[in-house]
């Protein structure tokens, strides 16, 4: 288990694409985010301890950061679609770049 980190509420969205769903593609927004992971809300149903590909957008970034993350705990009401998911990052190139601005996030 990792060790915990900070975690930051964005001031600005940060929205994200999930790949490695079925039918597709889904989208969510970041409620918290850490070095070590995110909480995502999002209307998707994710099972737990499934691997997604993520594109996170980062408000006035003008490119996507790609990023792998895992599902570790979920909550919420699958009925009205109000759902939280807490993604751990897997190790992936990049790092540094999502290190980055996840700390600007918090400016």
């Amino acid at each position: 288990m990792r060790e915990r980190t900070r975690r930051i509420v964005p001031q600005k969205a940060i929205t994200v694409a999930m790949e490695g769903l079925r039918p597709g593609r889904s989208y969510g927004v970041i409620a918290n985010i850490s070095a070590g992971g995110a909480c995502v809300l999002t209307d998707a149903r994710i099972a737990l301890g499934e691997s997604l590909a993520l594109e996170l957008s980062f408000f006035r970034e003008p490119q996507v950061v790609s990023a792998a993350g895992r599902v570790v705990w979920t909550s919420g009401n699958r009925e009205s679609g109000a759902l939280r998911y807490g993604l751990e990052w897997m190790p992936e190139a990049g790092e540094d770049r999502l290190r980055d601005l996840i700390d600007q996030a918090e400016e």
